[in-house]
């Protein structure tokens, strides 16, 4: 069976980063989908196939390949999930259920997090930080476990705090997809973001602002995180869904609260868990 797609190669991976986008996965995820996709393509290129006719037996033979490298399981069972992720979005699902791989043992590498010490050293960081806006940013993705991309998002209205009753929530919004998911916020995440928006006295819409007062972007946010805490903003998330699956939190719900759009992303914090990796 074979699959042919009108295009380049770059019409191929524009496609299908218009699909993952539609599925909600992040602009990191894209970005790591399409590589693995493109040097599936540069391989096939490389022995006189194209995948743009894509076939079952060039995925098997390219499973082979990465086999005889000796690239590690967990590798090789990345790289196929990838690859079957693109074949459902070109409406061939069925094209890699043929597909043999090694019979080791999967190789469940777990995500990299904050251990608690790590994070206490990292509060204590913010404790002595004089911005707002970074202490701000920095309780908000480590108690929310938002995307870099989605808390840059933010307006001050999908921030809802009650300083009051020390309560709170963030609202999610998915344009893409037209839905939304709700966080509830942390007494300490309330009094953080309190502090900030107090501070606050422009009309701009966006929660988060730049140092010239524009709506901040992630590359602003990453590397103020690298350079005043040593870290990067997928820890912090990490470290928020490993959190909620060791305090026995279902699956499904911390797959919303993170915004996974399939369980078995979130499943990988389970297995790790299970397999005494965190």
């Amino acid at each position: 069976m074979d699959k042919k797609c009108a295009g380049t190669t770059k019409d191929i991976l524009d496609s299908f980063a218009i699909y993952l986008s539609h599925k909600g996965r992040s602009e990191n995820t894209i970005k790591t989908y399409c590589g693995v996709i493109e040097s599936f393509s540069n391989w096939l290129e490389g022995n006189g196939k194209s995948i743009s006719n894509l076939t079952n037996h060039d995925i098997q033979l390219y499973i082979d390949f990465l086999e005889v490298e000796k690239r590690s399981v967990s590798t090789i069972n990345k790289i196929y999930n990838t690859i079957n992720t693109y074949v459902k979005s070109i409406d061939l699902a069925e094209m890699t259920d043929n597909v043999k791989r090694s019979k080791k043992k999967i190789d469940y590498v777990a995500p990299e997090y904050l251990k608690e010490e790590e994070v206490a050293v990292l509060l204590k960081q913010a404790k002595a930080d004089t911005s707002l806006r970074n202490v701000a940013i920095v309780y908000t993705l480590l108690y929310t476990g938002v995307r870099v991309s989605e808390l840059c998002k933010f307006n001050k209205e999908d921030c809802k705090l009650n300083y009051k009753s020390q309560t709170g929530q963030l609202i999610v919004r998915n344009e893409v997809q037209g839905n939304e998911r709700i966080i509830p916020l942390t007494k300490e995440n309330v009094h953080k973001l309190h502090d900030y928006l107090s501070t606050r006295n422009d009309d701009c819409e966006a929660l988060f602002l730049s140092n010239y007062q524009k709506r901040i972007a992630a590359r602003t946010v990453q590397h103020m995180l690298k350079e005043e805490y040593g870290v990067y903003p997928h820890k912090l998330r990490h470290t928020f869904c490993y959190d909620l699956v060791r305090k026995g939190v279902d699956l499904s719900v911390v797959a919303h609260l993170s915004g996974h759009s399939d369980v078995n992303v979130t499943r990988q914090y389970w297995l790790a868990l299970q397999n005494g990796t965190i």
